[in-house]
Order: structure tokens, then sequence, then C-alpha cells
């Protein structure tokens, strides 16, 4: 029986955050409807695996993986991941080895064994009913998260046929000549034969992104060692909304997800902000809590991290992440936190970075 007085809860947008919201109703014995502009769950994504981070640095490494992660926020689903632990680093100047401290968990986004079919499972044995290729408009009450239509950052990867490159070995590459002002490109295996290789940048360059994924291919020599003349199998591409909204309610519509604009401005990593956006938006409606409260105690101070980041690497580019990675020799083991400034240093470096990071997305609309 819904505790609800016989109201069924409607979420607009079958992704992540909406999802992980329609659990938590479901397991609160509430009534919910998932309303999806598409014929299924996971389709807005080519299959591909994105990073899912620690709530924060204080978080144990025996509560930082992905099932314990999600556990915490009230989900279980069954899906496909990996821990990226050894990384061949790639800056202007040199490549070398290292593996880290604590494996980043990759999750598998898109198609079958995706983390979203696995929380769609999830929510199906819970008794969520949903209606697909429908997109009602929302009403008050309702959870909108559906995403945005912006494009504050792109992304676009071509996928290749190389069976060579160590299945348990990952390419991360800062070089502005590619991934301008402080943006990445990167290769992950996806399976035994198959590797994918992919560009970011942000706004200004977005347009530019698929020309510089080639051309970094074309002449960057361990790109071009690695691919060895293939052509591309297959492409894919993406794009991503940021904005840091003073209120996640709208016409009391709660925004979740990218539809808030909570997404990472620095890197793209947007998972932990949908998950968390969604059920503490559940708890609000369910338990009649302040929304704005509760999202801006969970992770508004690491947003303004992520944004004082890209500032830093916004300014500084390349220089950035050589002197971050000036330290570190072939065959280190990395703990990231190390390398972060702490203390005081932290206090003011992240605050400066901030608030010029600020300034230049009122003036000129991109971070």
């Amino acid at each position: 029986m819904s505790n609800n007085g016989g109201t069924t809860r409607r979420i607009i947008g079958g992704g992540l955050s909406g999802l992980a919201a329609a659990i938590n109703f479901a397991k609160n014995d509430e009534s919910i409807e998932v309303h999806e502009a598409r014929k299924d769950i996971g389709m807005q994504f080519h299959p591909n695996y994105q990073v899912l981070l620690k709530e924060s640095p204080e978080t144990p490494a025996s509560e930082s993986d992905a099932k314990s992660y999600l556990n915490r926020w009230g989900l279980n689903p069954q899906f496909q991941y990996k821990d990226a632990k050894k990384f061949l680093c790639c800056t202007q100047k040199r490549d070398f080895a290292i593996s880290l401290k604590e494996p980043l968990p990759l999750i598998l986004r898109g198609g079958e064994n995706s983390l979203e079919r696995g929380l769609a499972k999830e929510a199906e044995d819970l008794g969520v009913d949903f209606h697909f290729k429908s997109r009602p408009k929302a009403r008050p009450g309702d959870i909108m998260s559906a995403g945005s239509y912006r494009t504050d950052m792109a992304a676009f990867g071509a996928y290749y046929e190389n069976s060579d490159f160590p299945r348990d070995q990952f390419l991360y590459m800062h070089d502005e000549k590619y991934s301008p002002r402080g943006w990445y490109l990167y290769i992950i295996p996806m399976d035994k034969d198959t590797i994918k290789v992919m560009n970011c940048c942000s706004k200004p360059h977005a347009k530019k992104v698929k020309k510089l994924l080639y051309k970094a291919v074309e002449e960057r020599p361990v790109l071009r060692d690695i691919i060895d003349g293939a052509k591309p199998t297959g492409t894919v591409g993406g794009q991503g909304g940021v904005h840091f909204p003073r209120t996640a309610i709208k016409d009391g519509v709660y925004h979740t997800g990218e539809a808030a604009g909570f997404q990472d401005p620095w890197r793209g990593f947007g998972m932990n902000y949908a998950i968390e956006s969604g059920v503490l938006a559940q708890r609000a409606i369910s338990n009649s809590l302040d929304y704005d409260k509760l999202w801006k105690s969970q992770f508004k101070e690491r947003k303004k991290a992520d944004i004082a980041r890209r500032g830093i690497f916004a300014l500084l580019g390349n220089r950035a992440f050589e002197y971050g990675m000036r330290k570190i020799k072939e065959g280190d083991e990395v703990d990231w936190e190390e390398i972060n400034p702490s203390g005081w240093k932290k206090s003011l470096i992240y605050n400066t970075f901030y608030s010029i990071e600020m300034a230049k997305k009122t003036v000129w609309d991109s971070w």
C-alpha cells in the first residue's frame, strides 16, 4: 500500500538520477511512474565506460568501490564494471606508466549489462511503472531528470580493433594541442578485441573535438603506435551541460542530475551528482524536507572544488598536469589525494580559482 495518500509520483527521464529516485520511492512503498522519451532505458549512450568517483577524499577505500557506493544510496543493481589501476600517463613532454593506490571504478553505461539497465531491472522488480516514448510536461511535485540541452562540454570517440593493448591498462593524456585548455584524451579497452579512444573538450572547442581526435591519432607517437594504421570500426559522441543553481526547484518541479546542471566541469564526471541528487530529491518529497538544503549539504563544496579545478586547468592548460605529475616516475604507485594541495593552500587556491571561473562563466557563458 502506498504511503503517499494514493498519489502517484512522476519522474520525467529514465537516466541514473530518475532511476535512483524511483527505486527509493518504491522502497518507501510509494506508487511511482517513470516517463522515458526513448523506447528503452540506456539508449542515450553507446556502450562505454565512465568513472564513478568517491564521495569525498575521506571515504575509506573499503567503502569506495562501486557496489558499496550504490548500496549506501539504496541501490543494488546488477551491472558490468571494472577497476582501473594501471595507467599509461601522457603529458605533452613524456609518457610513463603508473599504478593507482586506489583503483577508479569504470562503470558500463548504455546497452546490455549497463548500470542503467541494472537499475531499471531493480526498479521493475519493485513495481515501478515505466512509460516509454513518453515525455509529459512536468508539473509541481514531479522530478525532472531528463538531462540537459546545453553543450558546456563535448566528447568524441572512435572504436578500433586492437587485441594487443593490455586489457588491464588505460591511457590518460593531457596534451593541449589535441584537448585544449586542460581537457584530456583517454583509451579504454572495451572487450578482448576492441579499444575506445575518446577526446574531451569544453564548449569553445566542441566543433573541433572530432577533428582533434583523429589529428592526435595521426601525430602523437604513443597513439600512432597503438592504433597502427587501423581504421575506426565505429564512433561515439556526447555532450554535457553544467550549471551551479541557487535552487534546483523550479515552479515546484525538482530538478536532478544534468537537468539541474549537476555535472563536473573539470572532467565531465557526473554519475555521482546524478545518483545523489536523485535520491535526495526522493527523500525531500517523501519526508517534506528542503531539497536545496539536502543537495547543498551533500555536494556543494565538492562542486565548488570541481569548478575551481576547471579554472586552474583552463588558465594553465598542460602546465597544470605537468606540475601535478612533476615528481611521478615510471612505475610509481600514485595517490591522487597526495598530489592535490591541502590545508590553507588548498583553501586559498580553490577559493581564488572558483571565483575566477564563476566570473568567467557569467561573462562568456562557458567553463
